[in-house]
């Protein structure tokens, strides 16, 4: 069903959005999707609803707007290529968009280990006290807000292939843009496998680096999860 309805999406918007603005179609699918998760994600978290039909329904009703954003990466790609160098292009825009999901994680380990009570303790899942859903809500709260930050730096994407094209010929083209590029994916990745590999490593994860409370304080506390990050699995969507 998922899948039908991304092709519809995908329909809807070579049918109605071919023409729209890309920056305005990230920032009304952006924000859509997170007050449709926002939804959700209260009613679960404070108990008003726990089924598991009702928060998986959350994924059919993304497919939509979720194709609107792979329309968009599409066009940026086929823009930016230049004849000769579009497997380049591809693999540079794909790396940096799946580099997204692990280093969100790995510094959303280190954020959310500064939350009382522990969302990184087994415990309070299983407690479910008030306070804790608090915690738990007011984590999604700062995922939230990263990913309303990202919405800034949309100036950089052009809005349709028109100005993609204008800029690959009117803007300036130096070597060291390249190096930069490829230096600060590299240590993203770095970062990410580093943090996300410690976390889950029973002799690291209690270092505050990997999102633990320190391995001394781990000794005197129950042992934690292996995943540091139960609350929200990414920070930017």
């Amino acid at each position: 069903l998922g899948n039908l309805i991304f092709i519809m999406g995908l329909w809807l918007v070579k049918k109605r959005f071919l023409n729209s603005s890309w920056r305005m179609m990230l920032i009304v699918t952006t924000v859509f999707l997170l007050l449709l998760d926002s939804f959700f994600i209260t009613l679960t978290v404070f108990d008003v609803v726990r089924n598991q039909y009702f928060y998986l329904g959350e994924t059919v009703l993304e497919e939509v707007p979720r194709a609107a954003n792979f329309v968009v990466s599409t066009f940026v790609i086929v823009e930016m290529a230049d004849h000769g160098n579009e497997g380049l292009v591809y693999g540079l825009m794909t790396t940096a968009a799946n580099l997204g999901s692990p280093v969100a994680r790995a510094i959303g380990n280190q954020i959310y280990r500064l939350f009382e009570p522990s969302i990184s303790s087994t415990n309070n899942y299983i407690e479910d006290t008030l306070a804790f859903r608090r915690t738990v809500f007011y984590s999604f709260l700062v995922s939230y807000g990263f990913s309303f930050l990202s919405l800034a730096v949309l100036y950089f994407l052009p809005r349709q292939k028109a100005e993609a094209q204008e800029r690959k010929a009117t803007w300036s083209r130096r070597p060291i843009y390249g190096y930069v590029t490829v230096a600060m994916l590299s240590v993203a990745f770095i970062y990410s496998l580093m943090v996300n590999f410690m976390s889950m490593i029973p002799s690291t994860m209690c270092l505050e680096f990997a999102g633990g409370d320190g391995c001394n304080s781990a000794l005197a506390k129950p042992p934690l999860s292996s995943n540091n990050s139960n609350s929200s699995n990414v920070l930017l969507r």
